[in-house]
């Protein structure tokens, strides 16, 4: 498949918040979505980021629904990047039902620290996470 990769621009932004909801979408939780292409243009392309972003594009002649090899090459530049900014580990998030996307992690060299290891990924948002930046964590 031909294929780029390359450094996201502010212009992405539409397509990348597009894309956002449809994985929440296929995730089955398009409601807890709350970041807008504005956000994202804020966020990701300020003097201090706070994300970064790379892109995949296709030529519209190559396009089709598999996208052969393009999640092993979003993988190992994300890889790339994170060694030359002295990253020692990736970690990635995956929904227990998602059995396609666990075997493609697996098949790239990750493992399930929460079967293996018994960690969790624990969150805070909202009143919660007001209160306990008020020093006040609720119960």
């Amino acid at each position: 498949m031909d294929f780029t990769i390359r450094a996201a621009m502010p212009e992405d932004c539409k397509d990348i918040s597009r894309m956002i909801m449809e994985l929440a979408t296929h995730e089955k939780i398009p409601d807890q979505v709350k970041i807008t292409q504005r956000d994202l243009e804020q966020d990701g392309f300020s003097r201090n980021p706070f994300f970064q972003c790379i892109i995949a594009e296709v030529p519209e002649q190559h396009r089709t629904k598999e996208g052969k090899g393009i999640g092993k090459a979003l993988m190992s530049k994300v890889a790339q990047l994170g060694l030359a900014a002295g990253c020692n580990q990736l970690s990635f998030t995956v929904l227990n039902w998602n059995k396609p996307s666990m075997d493609f992690y697996l098949s790239q060299g990750c493992w399930d620290i929460t079967s293996d290891s018994g960690y969790h990924c624990m969150r805070c948002e909202g009143a919660a996470l007001e209160s306990l930046a008020e020093g006040n964590p609720k119960k």
